[in-house]
């Protein structure tokens, strides 16, 4: 068979009948109303797992706080004039602060404020402890273990650790820590004791395979044998874990407003580390801003008492001079050269102090540090000019002059630095940086997450959506033949009748396995279902059918089991019985055959008692309920059913039926499981291919057909039964459970 006819033949419907490629609402909409109850399992299961979820999800809080990047200088700044220079008063852009914020400078300080590297949780049992005990937090007392779970916790303990030292194999490693009577233990993930303490004393132990463990637990409350996780994580770990859970964004665009977000599952965590991330961004802010003052500030404390003694030396040697040299009146022309002096002496240590500051800042060839080394120069060369002057002065007035000038510009550069000193003292006192706090964390009053309600609208959508996308997948992955015409374009065996799928035989099936009496035949209890209005049209096919048949034996079988064969032996056979004529069915399948529950008669005796010689054809014909169908069951299940089929007895019991009434229909096993059907067949003048709708591939009906044929049976055509159900594997396929496939055994007792 060709590829294409494989293809063709697993066409089960998204398509038009037609056969073009335009897409059939129909066959989509029925293909959803078929796996209706599929779709709502689906549902079903996804909104019972959306709900245990929403049950069971730890919930998640969410504490936000707002800061100000201001771009303006401060009025400190703008009062201290040319000293605020000092503080570095630029704009700094918000994206550089934000990453500021986000930095470990910042984050840090957080971990060890808030010991963040340190987790300590009770074990909980698993999926559905931690709901469990988040639900009885408020107990004043631990909560008690059921069904002897005591090292889990169930609500109501608590733990404050003060402090852990572990050495590092022990970093990043989950340690457990077990309630006593008297303290606690903490173990190794081997198991192995590291140390016992008492709660409120520090528990130090040396003699460790790691090295030292020290470990502080301020409180504790747990029922005895409770078992904790404890963790000490690596700096970078920590980090990773805060910044995971951290949000900062500008709020607006060049708004100059951050707003921080921190998602946790404690209300008083998130609130803690939002206002110490904060608190902490503010604080280095300020101590930015001011560094500069403290470092000039120190330069200051080291030149102001070098400054002091120069001035102290200056005006003892001008002192002693005078003592000696007695009163010596300064000239007009030594004053004016002695104020050039000390202007230019003044100037130039100037140059030198903020020279010396600039290279902490600057290297040698900055252009500030190199503007003042042309300022230096400048001074020197008008220096020198003095000097060439005051060497035409009289001795006593140079001496004079020189000594006077170090008094009066060591006096000069003292009280300016002095005076810088102080002021910069006022600035740094005064600096309150450029970030303002404008709304610190509130303690959240509910989680933000989970959404319930979202969890719930969207396990809906993903149940349908899977529901649909099962539904369709089956379809897609049949194989099995929907369509007659396909058989008989392919196969030549033309289709003799379509039974519709009927509610009212499955109900049947149902009252059957329920142990229900009574007759069970579909065509006496509902004789105008329209399965029995299309047996009554295969009447009358079958009527022309046997005109060319050598003799009135119709044999059913079909490819595997559970496709109504049994159901439509026997209202074919009511059918034909109610037009009157005389009709026998007779149970053919001595594996499996339960014909007889349907007329709520006993198994045996039947076929293989009459085969074996113990019981004669008229003590094993039952009447039925309705007149004219009479009945054979297959009788106690033999241990040689092929053997029994082909005995002589077997042969004329059929030849004896079809003398005595107008119809004999045989229900046979399936052709593809074991022989029987070909055993049989070869007595009937006519064999009918039973096959269910969509359940069949084509090479499989294919395979059947040329089966029989090649064991000389008359097949004359197919009925198609059970269509419009679609594939579901419930109908009228007996539910029995049993698989037959390419092994259909036989049952070894009777029922």
């Amino acid at each position: 068979m060709t590829s294409e006819q494989e293809h063709k033949s697993g066409v089960s419907g998204f398509r038009a009948a037609t056969g073009n490629d335009e897409i059939d609402l129909r066959e989509l909409l029925g293909a959803l109303l078929e796996g209706r109850w599929i779709i709502a399992a689906t549902l079903v299961g996804a909104l019972i797992l959306g709900i245990f979820y929403a049950l069971i999800a730890a919930p998640v809080y969410e504490a936000d706080a707002l800061v100000q990047v201001e771009t303006e200088g401060n009025s400190v700044n703008a009062a201290l004039g040319d000293v605020a220079q000092l503080l570095g008063s630029g704009e700094m852009p918000v994206t550089a602060e934000l990453e500021i914020v986000k930095s470990r400078m910042v984050l840090g300080k957080v971990i060890d404020t808030l010991d963040l590297d340190l987790r300590v949780e009770p074990k909980f049992f698993p999926l559905i402890g931690e709901a469990v005990a988040r639900r009885r937090a408020n107990l004043t007392a631990p909560a008690d273990a059921p069904f002897g779970l005591s090292r889990y916790a169930w609500g109501g303990e608590k733990i404050s650790v003060g402090s852990i030292d572990l050495p590092q194999p022990l970093m990043n490693v989950q340690l457990l820590l077990e309630v006593t009577e008297q303290g606690y233990q903490l173990f190794d993930p081997e198991g192995i004791q590291l140390l016992e303490g008492r709660v409120g004393e520090l528990a130090r132990s040396e003699a460790t395979p790691y090295g030292p463990v020290a470990i502080f637990i301020r409180e504790l409350i747990a029922r005895p044998g409770t078992h904790f996780e404890v963790t000490k994580l690596a700096r970078s770990l920590a980090l990773d874990a805060i910044s995971r859970n951290l949000s900062v964004a500008e709020r607006g665009k060049q708004s100059g407003i951050i707003a921080l977000t921190f998602e946790g599952e404690s209300r008083q965590l998130v609130t803690d580390v939002v206002n110490g991330i904060v608190t902490a961004y503010q604080r280095q802010n300020v101590e930015r801003r001011s560094a500069e003052a403290e470092q000039t500030l120190a330069f200051l404390k080291v030149q102001l008492p070098e400054l002091r003694k120069q001035v102290e030396s200056s005006e003892a040697q001008l002192n002693k001079f005078r003592l000696q040299q007695g009163s010596v009146d300064m000239t007009k022309e030594t004053e004016l050269v002695l104020q050039q002096s000390v202007e230019l002496e003044t100037q130039r240590v100037t140059l030198l102090q903020k020279k010396e500051e600039a290279l902490r800042r600057f290297t040698a060839s900055h252009p500030v540090v190199q503007a003042l080394d042309g300022q230096l120069r400048q001074i020197s060369a008008e220096q020198s000019s003095i000097t060439s002057r005051v060497k035409d002065l009289p001795g006593s007035q140079q001496e004079l002059l020189t000594l006077t000038r170090d008094v009066e510009v060591n006096n000069q550069l003292y009280t300016a630095l002095l005076n810088s000193s102080q002021e910069l003292q006022i600035a740094k006192a005064g600096t309150v940086g450029n970030v303002r706090i404008v709304d610190h964390a509130l303690p959240p009053l509910k989680p933000s997450k989970p959404k319930k309600a979202l969890i719930l609208g969207l396990s809906m959508v993903l149940g349908l959506f899977l529901g649909v996308i099962a539904v369709f997948l089956r379809r897609a992955l049949r194989h099995g033949v929907e369509d007659p015409g396909v058989v008989e374009q392919q196969l030549g065996l033309p289709t003799y009748a379509s039974i519709p799928y009927s509610d009212e035989q499955r109900r049947i099936m149902r009252a059957i396995k329920r142990g229900g009496v009574g007759s069970q035949i579909l065509a006496a209890v509902d004789p105008t279902n329209l399965a029995i209005e299309a047996l009554r049209s295969l009447r009358t096919s079958l009527h022309f059918a046997l005109l060319e048949s050598t003799n009135n034996v119709v044999m059913l079988t079909g490819p595997s089991p559970g496709l109504g064969k049994s159901f439509i032996s026997l209202n074919l056979g009511a059918v034909l019985a109610m037009s009157g004529k005389r009709v026998v069915v007779v149970d053919a399948d001595l594996r499996r055959g339960h014909l007889h529950e349907y007329l709520d008669t006993e198994r045996a005796p039947g076929i293989s008692d009459h085969v074996a010689g113990d019981v004669e054809l008229s003590g094993i014909i039952k009447k039925t309920t309705v007149e004219n169908l009479s009945f054979i069951s297959t009788g106690t299940i033999p241990p040689n059913p092929a053997e029994l089929l082909l005995h002589d007895r077997f042969t004329a019991m059929v030849k004896a039926l079809s003398e005595q009434y107008d119809h004999v229909l045989i229900d046979t096993p399936p052709v593809l499981a074991v022989t029987d059907a070909a055993v049989i067949g070869r007595l009937a003048g006519c064999t009918l291919l039973v096959l269910k709708a969509g359940e069949h591939p084509l090479r499989a009906i294919e395979d059947s057909a040329r089966r029989l044929r090649q064991a000389g049976v008359q097949l004359r055509g197919t009925l198609f039964n059970q269509v419009g159900l679609g594939t579901g594997k419930y109908g009228y396929s007996y539910g029995y459970g049993y698989k037959y496939g390419y092994n259909y055994s036989y049952k070894s007792v009777d029922k």
